[in-house]
């Protein structure tokens, strides 16, 4: 895209996010006075922050007439949030905060609307990018993610788990000591607000990350083992209906036994001739676990169990980004404001609409109708109405939509 039809794409959206920030009063965060605000700005490159607002209007203000294209508020909490060294800032505690990001599942639809375009060559290709331009063998290569609703229904499902499994059932936090935000574009975030939390330090927010995710977890100290009965060995392992993680590992590795097949085998022989043993029969296997029972096939030692639970905590484990929660001087979206690569808001959701939350209709806050000159875009969806795919043509839209696809760089004002 020319220079000059970037800058007119700028000055369009700019001026439709002004008039949001005019007519729609901006969430403040709790405790705003101690915070520390950030912002970007269109056709910039680096974020301006040590910022710091006294009550809501003034927040409010900035941001009708600074217009940024993203905002984003301190996690933290601090005596002089201004102050334009960290070390004068004076840390008083953080918010525990979560993100779930589509870029990090692994969902199918990436390989369809996904793309990469070398810097150097022009050289372009469908899903993940290379290291390297495979034509021209440079690395300045330019990644486009798009969005869609596999990708950020399968976010929520991470979501879900983060808070219903962990949260809630393993930490004992409480509905009130929790708030979700969808980020505006390919995910979701978690604010963990109690008290009891606020003054962890980057070790301990690491650990909770690794018993999320079950980082070095090993499966004899969740209940599987080889125990002997008189003379003879048998092997034990967690209940399906036990609490925390050998009740999830129990139920992961069930669902890894269902799921499993050639490419989960490994190459060793002794392994490999075993597994397959247990595939061949692994509907009746895994009654046998949800039975308790975890010697049903001859042959199926321990190491096997093992190399199967490891596999099942990949799946039951939770998908959250690591220096997000470890880091406590991290600057989060601001709830309500607009995200710059989409249009749409950075929306709270109470829990209990959590399921039935659409971001493709309850983020989008402009109205109208624009005709744009498509580049090129993906099939998607945007209210009720589904558009695309379109390549090099005109195209009247419906506002959201088009800011959408300006937001993205795949389009122009005509």
């Amino acid at each position: 895209m020319s220079l000059d039809r970037q800058v007119k794409n700028e000055v369009y959206i700019k001026n439709l996010f002004r008039r949001y920030y005019q007519e729609n009063r901006v969430e403040p965060p709790y405790s705003m006075e101690k915070r520390e605000f950030g912002f970007m700005f269109f056709g910039a490159q680096t974020m301006m922050r040590h910022l710091s607002f006294s009550e809501p209007e003034s927040l409010q203000k900035f941001l009708a007439s600074r217009v940024p294209s993203n905002a984003f508020y301190s996690a933290a909490y601090y005596t002089r949030p201004d102050a334009a060294r960290m070390d004068e800032k004076v840390w008083e505690g953080c918010d525990l905060i979560f993100d779930i990001d589509a870029d990090h599942l692994e969902t199918p639809c990436k390989a369809v609307h996904d793309k990469w375009i070398c810097q150097h060559c022009g050289q372009s290709g469908a899903g993940e990018k290379p290291e390297k331009c495979p034509l021209c063998g440079e690395q300045s290569i330019e990644e486009r993610t798009w969005l869609c609703e596999v990708c950020l229904e399968a976010a929520k499902n991470e979501l879900i788990k983060l808070i219903e499994d962990f949260l809630m059932a393993d930490f004992g936090i409480g509905t009130d000591e929790l708030r979700v935000v969808f980020s505006g574009h390919r995910g979701y975030h978690v604010h963990v607000t109690t008290k009891a939390l606020l003054d962890l330090d980057q070790n301990a927010r690491r650990e909770i990350v690794d018993y999320i995710k079950g980082v070095g977890l090993e499966p004899r100290y969740h209940g599987l083992i080889e125990a002997r009965e008189g003379r003879s060995k048998i092997l034990k392992g967690p209940r399906t209906d036990e609490d925390g993680w050998r009740g999830r590992l129990a139920r992961g590795v069930i669902k890894t036994v269902l799921l499993m097949d050639e490419r989960n085998i490994p190459q060793e022989r002794k392994m490999r001739n075993a597994l397959r043993g247990l595939l061949r029969d692994k509907d009746r296997v895994a009654d046998s676990l949800r039975a308790g029972v975890w010697d049903p096939v001859r042959g199926i030692g321990i190491d096997i169990w093992e190399y199967i639970a490891k596999l099942a905590v990949e799946k039951v484990g939770g998908r959250i980004d690591e220096p997000v929660t470890a880091d406590v001087r991290r600057l989060i979206r601001l709830p309500t404001s607009l995200h710059g690569k989409t249009g749409f808001k950075v929306c709270p959701i109470q829990l209990g609409e959590l399921s039935s939350f659409d971001p493709f209709k309850h983020a989008l806050v402009f109205k109208g109708e624009v005709t744009v000159h498509v580049d090129e875009s993906p099939k998607f969806r945007v209210g009720e109405e589904e558009f695309g795919p379109f390549k090099d043509e005109d195209v009247e839209l419906p506002l959201s939509a088009a800011v959408l696809l300006l937001c993205k760089g795949v389009a122009y004002l005509k």
